[in-house]
């Protein structure tokens, strides 16, 4: 295989064919390669300068090419003759795609690439053979390619040249994916420049990849090791400060550079905050840090502060709710429960009681905006909760909603508050808004970004239900849901994504390729695509499988959890290229590929993304449950909530006009599962 480079040494190709074992000859100035190059053999020009394009080629190097009888692969070129290229530009949506039979069988036409942070020169050429366009599909471009797309591998009309319109040699630093397809783009572009040479098979290290192939053997301390690595993450790249101000950053953009990099988002959201100290709390469990006792107390500190997260003042009509975000006064009921979980777990774990009165304050807050039936609108924004009279419209509101992605952590919260305070209303609207959820499955669900996801879900506040509430009816619903979650469970135990009826959920995958990039979605295009998400899927299974074998005792759903801790275990991120991605977990896994890798679409969320509430602190307190033998649910703290729970009760239903009480009866402040 003679092949003359030039380029830097440290591009990638030349790296990886220098790998196999063969020397070729490389240069720092084009002219120097082009006439060091021999007859009837190759020349590859990459662009050390990208995303600047500087090599001009003109007229005397297309006849010396000629003459010597070269095949010549041109990576974005300032101009050659025959193209006319315009300025580079960046891509957005736009991927990839195959558009001729020249990479067959290997990769045929329609074939989805993902050439991250791409910068292209817009030129116009016939029968391209790579072009970059807006297009929707997992694998496969399913509506085919739009009216706009752009060239980015065609070949020169006249002469024996391949013209890169943007760098593709840079497919490891650059992270481009999926990594069979690379390789095989490669192998076929050195068999055009080497048509008679046998091309070695290619092979590299990502700069970017996992803990363990799925054949690796585990150590017996993989869990340890990996909720180690997370902690680390999160001491390193999440936790920030500013001054008293102790938070957790939302987690990395999906969005990738040409140098492979991610941007990190710094929204300061409650639910990140919060959920972020259970990981701390948990490591000082197990590891008795006091660094990381410290920690998880500045982090709910500062996410049931007044006036940027909780809502303190009794004249506020939002008095006793918590944030979405510092100082915005919207209020999921979710995102309430994912500060609410991990607080109650905390505030056990770090033996404080300086949350205490505020953590059940939110809970009261948030069961008086809750209706009889036992279901919550999904979100109330600060305005409506006045505009409406006040809380008691909420609280006497008939509100249906059969979505346990923004209902069943508020239910698991309820539940859990009725373990510790006997108050049977955190009883008996979670129990009836799940019996009437579990008669209404599947036809009037509502699934938000994939029907597997809302599954996942509902497996805590069942599992919470059999600890309070442990009849033979309870255990059928939980196991009913937990088999339905384990048809998806793969071998190695990923959680397959699942859509349903499209009719019924709100964030679908693209319905044309114009839509792709445009609204929240799903990871996949069509039920079967090999995805496992673990922003919205995989990461509740976890909880809720853990949760589901503790409750019940079942041996096969504690063999279906073990199954997903070694699964989280193999994948966890490791890069010393990105060390902000080390000991991370991203949103969307493919489990065939063995890689990060899905359907972008979602607008802020999409396949690479790294959040580090929602996944990497319910990945990461899980296998650190494991490890110390416990559940989430836990009535430790019932002692403590009960000497304070009326007087806050008495409070919190004291309607505003100051007439009548809706505090109802509190079951006498048993806490069942005390014992």
């Amino acid at each position: 295989m003679q092949l003359t480079f030039y380029c830097s040494e440290d591009n990638d190709l030349y790296q990886v064919l220098s790998g196999t074992g063969h020397i070729f000859p490389r240069y720092d100035s084009f002219a120097a390669a082009l006439k060091a190059t021999p007859e009837n053999t190759a020349l590859l020009a990459l662009a050390d300068t990208y995303p600047h394009p500087e090599l001009k080629i003109d007229a005397d190097h297309l006849r010396l090419i000629d003459e010597k009888g070269l095949r010549l692969y041109l990576e974005y070129p300032a101009s050659v003759p025959g193209f006319d290229l315009d300025r580079p530009r960046p891509t957005q949506w736009e991927r990839a795609v195959v558009s001729s039979d020249f990479f067959a069988p290997d990769l045929e036409e329609a074939r989805i690439l993902a050439l991250h942070g791409c910068w292209y020169l817009p030129f116009k050429a016939d029968n391209p053979h790579l072009v970059v366009a807006r297009v929707a599909g997992y694998h496969t471009a399913v509506y085919g390619l739009p009216e706009e797309h752009y060239p980015i591998l065609a070949e020169h009309s006249t002469h024996s040249i391949l013209v890169a319109a943007s760098k593709l040699s840079q497919f490891v630093t650059g992270r481009y994916g999926p990594t069979p397809a690379w390789k095989a783009i490669w192998e076929r572009l050195l068999t055009w420049l080497c048509p008679e040479t046998e091309i070695p098979s290619l092979s590299w290290t990502p700069t970017v990849g996992v803990q363990f192939d799925p054949e690796d053997e585990l150590s017996d301390g993989a869990e340890t090791d990996a909720f180690g690595r997370a902690v680390t993450w999160f001491n390193d790249h999440i936790v920030y400060s500013i001054d008293w101000k102790k938070g957790a950053i939302e987690g990395f953009e999906a969005g990738i550079d040409y140098n492979g990099r991610q941007l990190p988002r710094t929204w300061p959201r409650g639910d990140c905050i919060g959920e972020s100290s259970m990981v701390f709390a948990w490591d000082w469990q197990l590891t008795g840090n006091p660094a990381s006792h410290l920690r998880a107390g500045q982090l709910l500190d500062y996410v049931f502060s007044s006036p940027d997260f909780f809502h303190d003042d009794p004249q506020d009509p939002a008095y006793g709710l918590n944030n979405w975000f510092e100082r915005g006064p919207v209020f999921y009921g979710d995102d309430n429960a994912r500060v609410l979980l991990p607080a109650l777990t905390a505030a056990r774990l770090l033996d404080d009681d300086r949350w205490d009165e505020r953590i059940l304050k939110c809970l009261l807050a948030n069961l008086r905006t809750t209706g009889p039936l036992g279901f919550r609108r999904p979100r109330i924004n600060g305005e409506q909760i006045p505009k409406n009279g006040g809380w008691p419209f909420f609280y006497a509101e008939e509100h249906i909603h059969y979505a346990p992605h923004y209902q069943a952590y508020l239910w698991a919260c309820f539940l859990w508050a009725y373990a510790l305070t006997g108050d049977r209303e955190f009883l008996d609207k979670p129990k009836n808004a799940l019996r009437m959820s579990v008669e209404a499955f599947p036809d009037q669900w509502r699934w938000t970004n994939g029907l597997a996801q809302e599954i996942a879900r509902i497996l805590l506040p069942l599992s919470f239900l059999v600890r309070v509430d442990d009849t033979p009816e309870h255990r059928a619903w939980l196991r009913r849901f937990a088999d339905e979650l384990l048809t998806q469970m793969q071998p190695c135990g990923a959680i397959r994504e699942k859509l349903g009826d499209l009719g019924q959920g709100s964030y679908g995958p693209p319905a044309t390729n114009e839509a792709y990039g445009t609204s929240e979605a799903t990871l996949i295009q069509a039920n079967g695509d090999p995805a496992c998400d673990l922003l919205y899927t995989a990461n509740y299974a976890f909880i809720g499988l853990h949760e589901a074998a503790a409750a019940t005792g079942d041996a096969e759903l504690q063999v279906a959890a073990d199954r997903m801790a070694e699964f989280f275990c193999r994948i966890q991120v490791r890069s010393q290229a990105q060390p902000y991605l080390d000991g991370a977990w991203m949103r969307s896994f493919d489990y065939e590929l063995w890689e990060y890798w899905g359907s972008s679409a979602d607008l802020g969320w999409g396949a690479w993304s790294v959040e580090s509430g929602w996944t990497n602190t319910w990945l990461a307190s899980v296998l650190a449950m494991r490890q110390s033998g416990q559940s989430l649910f836990n009535t430790g703290l019932a002692e403590r909530f009960q000497k304070i729970y009326p007087a806050l009760r008495e409070e919190m239903f004291t309607p505003p006009s100051g007439e009548g009480d809706l505090s109802g009866d509190t079951g006498g402040l048993q806490a069942p599962g005390s014992e």
